[in-house]
């Protein structure tokens, strides 16, 4: 009977091991830029993505506004992460986000990177000021100098 259990566990030990292995050949990384600039859009990314068919896991740089996925080859790829991505109004490489979902967005949300600035991500909270495309000056650097996008 001893030898029956021990035999079992090691057999489930190996199957275990060959089961990992095997899921790993199916996953893949693709890093996508996208056009986010704010906490706003981290928060979307973060409330989607996970949940997109095939994705394992992601990560979000708020600084280069690259999204970088791990995924299922057997459930997704990476022409349909960036369709799903521009489904929720943001650029993902090459594929222009969907216009109508892109209005729907914060106004924060919708300011483009320009200058370095990114849409002022560079205030010290990730968040952006507002005052880009309005004349204003933000001030509100972590230099305490403005950025030039105003």
């Amino acid at each position: 009977m001893k030898k029956f259990i021990i035999l079992a566990l090691v057999s489930l030990i190996t199957l275990g091991v060959s089961a990992q292995k095997a899921a790993s050949k199916n996953d893949q990384t693709v890093t996508i830029q996208t056009n986010g600039v704010c906490q706003k859009c981290a928060d979307k990314f973060k409330e989607n993505v996970p949940y997109f068919k095939g994705v394992k896991s992601y990560s979000y740089d708020m600084k280069t506004a690259k999204l970088t996925i791990n995924y299922d080859v057997k459930k997704t790829n990476p022409d349909q992460l960036r369709q799903q991505i521009s489904k929720l109004g943001y650029n993902a490489d090459n594929v222009k986000a969907d216009p109508a979902a892109r209005a729907k967005l914060p106004a924060c949300c919708r300011a483009e990177k320009s200058g370095g600035c990114g849409g002022c991500g560079n205030h010290g909270n990730g968040q952006g000021c507002g005052n880009h495309q309005s004349g204003k000056s933000c001030g509100g650097h972590q230099d305490g100098k403005g950025c030039g996008n105003h």
